[in-house]
């Protein structure tokens, strides 16, 4: 078990202007407070993979491959929100049917998450997996894997698993109790939500 910690701040208040303006924000929000608060949960998530590793440095690059494999999770919640906004009337089979198909899709996601870690850390370089054309999108946390920046992986991870459960809590307990805002959920009004959620995030540790 390592000594890392995410320290907290405690006087960290809400954008209210950032908040008006982005629609899904509510739906963030409305669990504050809650044990199954998204940023709460992400918190807990860390704290159970800190405690799961011996080293600082395993948990280093656990912190690496876990922020990968969320960030591509996070992707096919965001095209199935797009998908249930655009077929309303199909909204809780393709929920269900997302469900359903989660073992297989982790399976996908892991095999797509251990390339990207691979391409990080041989500096950028790949000779040639199923991957090749979207390691652009990690290049940039390769800096960052270089310095060691373990600051920069906490942000990013508990961002990251925010979002996963915002998403969740939208797609699971939102659309099915209220099925009329499947009309809010545009790509940009999705992306919004991400941004104000890392911004949360970043504001407070």
């Amino acid at each position: 078990m390592t000594q890392f910690k995410a320290q907290i701040n405690p006087i960290a208040k809400r954008d209210e202007k950032s908040y008006k303006e982005t629609i899904l924000a509510r739906y963030f929000h409305d669990l504050e407070g809650e044990p199954d608060f998204p940023f709460t949960m992400a918190l807990q998530s860390f704290d159970n993979l800190e405690k799961t590793c011996p080293t600082t440095e395993d948990l280093f690059n656990y912190l690496i491959e876990d922020c990968i494999f969320i960030s591509l999770y996070a992707t096919f919640f965001e095209e199935l929100l797009v998908v249930i906004r655009e077929n309303p009337e199909y909204a809780l089979p393709l929920i269900d049917k997302f469900s359903s198909e989660a073992s297989e899709r982790e399976q996908i996601i892991a095999e797509q998450a251990h390339n990207h870690m691979s391409f990080i850390e041989n500096k950028g370089i790949c000779k040639g997996c199923s991957c090749c054309e979207n390691h652009e999108d990690v290049a940039d946390l390769i800096r960052y894997y270089q310095r060691q920046d373990m600051a920069f992986f906490l942000n990013l991870y508990v961002g990251m698993q925010t979002i996963q459960y915002t998403m969740e809590h939208i797609l699971y307990d939102i659309i099915p109790s209220n099925p009329v805002m499947t009309d809010e959920l545009s790509r940009s009004n999705i992306l919004a939500l991400r941004q104000y959620v890392i911004d949360y995030v970043e504001a407070r540790i």
